[in-house]
């Protein structure tokens, strides 16, 4: 059977979205009678996930930060109207630091955690910036600082902010509109056009050189549209390897 495939390209990554062909619907789509349903709700909070990774592998890079800002017990806000303040005048600092330096400000995307036993922090992915200035800009409480180094596959790191919007949302009883914050001018990921393959399966996984299968992002599911099989994967591009081409249209390393 046919397979329609489409490719999602994202820094160092190509994620592969398999479907069958699809026949079309006969007759109107039925309306949605009680809302979201809690499967329904569980499918966009996995797209949301797959679309976070994607948007950080585009915008981020090894040695870029991985950041969170909590608060000292005395600082702790009443909720996350008070947090989005918090950090605002977090970030106004320090773009007015870096532009006496004749700096611009990093790009991030960032989540909140609310926790039901007195987690309060800010979560960041961050582009690369001066320690000693993010430490200065933040006086609600503590920082803490990790390089990034995941070969440019951001999947598990999106997962985990995930969750801590999702925390956030359980422990204030309160849906919100964005599940993450991201500053201006990042870059969106290369969306592929569906593209029918006649000689492949569902399922089947083609690994191109330079490239090694990230397993964890291999899953199967069923289509909310029209009840067919779905399948996924991801690729990372090895560590030295680049998608610039030789004469003739062959890969080559860096």
């Amino acid at each position: 059977m046919a397979v329609v495939e489409k490719r999602i390209k994202a820094g160092r990554t190509v994620t592969v979205l398999q479907g069958q062909r699809r026949t079309g619907r006969k007759g109107p789509r039925e309306k949605r009678k009680n809302g979201t349903t809690p499967a329904q709700k569980e499918g966009n909070l996995r797209r949301a996930t797959q679309m976070l990774g994607w948007l950080m592998a585009e915008n981020f890079k090894d040695g870029d930060l991985l950041v969170t800002l909590d608060y000292k017990k005395e600082n702790r806000p009443e909720g996350s109207d008070r947090m989005q303040k918090d950090f605002k005048n977090f970030y106004d600092r320090l773009k007015r630091r870096l532009k006496k330096l004749g700096m611009p400000p990093p790009k991030y995307i960032r989540v909140m955690e609310v926790g039901k036993k007195g987690a309060w922090h800010h979560h960041l992915v961050m582009q690369e910036t001066d320690l000693k200035l993010l430490r200065e800009c933040w006086q609600q409480g503590g920082i803490h600082v990790d390089p990034l180094y995941t070969d440019g596959n951001y999947r598990k790191i999106a997962e985990y902010f995930v969750k801590y919007a999702k925390r956030t949302m359980e422990t204030e009883e309160k849906e919100t509109k964005k599940l993450w914050y991201p500053s201006q001018g990042l870059k969106k990921p290369t969306i592929g056009k569906p593209k029918m393959i006649k000689s492949r399966e569902l399922g089947q996984i083609r690994i191109p050189k330079g490239y090694y299968l990230d397993r964890d992002s291999v899953r199967r599911g069923i289509s909310g549209y029209d009840g067919h099989e779905t399948f996924c994967y991801t690729l990372v591009m090895l560590p030295g390897y680049s998608r610039k081409r030789k004469k003739g249209g062959k890969h080559h390393g860096k």
